[in-house]
């Protein structure tokens, strides 16, 4: 039975993908370089200090640099214009809530931006815990943040729905023996066995989550 959800940001919750595009254009461009959609879609799913050090190794500058820059940036966007919910995921968040589910943030960006996101947006109050990059050695693709939120909230893996966006945040959902929806946003998903492709949430509710989340669980315990 699902007992918690664990949700990706970036793409998945919120549809951040094109502020972080021009953020990143905009800090490539303060050093005389470029960001196009190849390196764009370099970065999706990627952690964030990841998506620095290409951008750094690109523009030939200090990674440091490049981290506070972006992250202001990103910063005043959300203050600027708070992001918008991905279609279906404010009915979910609140029908979870009300049935008494666990539900975890579990991003690889850092704890700033993730903390500035969900208060900018008004939705905070629905999350039991936000699992950033600033809280493991090691972040996605490796399985310890998904890992790490079933361990805060003493479930086992099974007992979790892990909702990504990206190849790089599947592989660390399933690498943790977890259920998985892939909702795509930008990229084309690789097809795995433990995981559904939704085109989308609109009109997807608990009792049509609890019948994909069961479904998966058999997929895992024929693995």
């Amino acid at each position: 039975m699902v007992r918690a959800l664990l949700i990706d940001m970036d793409g998945t919750l919120v549809e951040t993908e094109s502020r972080w595009w021009q953020a990143e254009i905009e800090v490539m461009e303060s050093y005389g370089s470029t960001w196009d959609i190849e390196d764009q879609n370099q970065a999706i799913g990627g952690p964030l200090q990841a998506v620095v050090d290409y951008m750094a190794a690109k523009a030939k500058t200090d990674s440091t640099q490049i981290y506070q820059k972006i992250v202001d940036a990103m910063l005043k966007t959300f203050s600027d214009k708070p992001s918008e919910l991905q279609p279906g995921w404010l009915e979910i968040l609140t029908e979870a809530k009300s049935l008494g589910l666990k539900i975890a943030l579990v991003t690889a960006s850092n704890r700033i931006l993730a903390e500035a996101l969900i208060k900018t947006s008004k939705i905070d109050h629905y999350f039991d815990a936000v699992i950033t990059s600033d809280d493991l050695s090691r972040t996605k693709p490796h399985p310890d943040p998904y890992l790490h939120a079933a361990e805060i909230f003493k479930l086992e893996p099974l007992d979790c729905l892990v909702f990504e966006d990206s190849n790089t945040g599947i592989t660390s959902s399933l690498a943790a023996g977890m259920p998985t929806i892939a909702l795509p946003d930008r990229v084309l998903l690789d097809a795995r066995r433990g995981m559904k492709i939704l085109k989308g949430l609109k009109g997807v509710d608990l009792k049509i989550l609890k019948q994909i989340h069961q479904e998966l669980v058999l997929e895992w315990q024929e693995i």
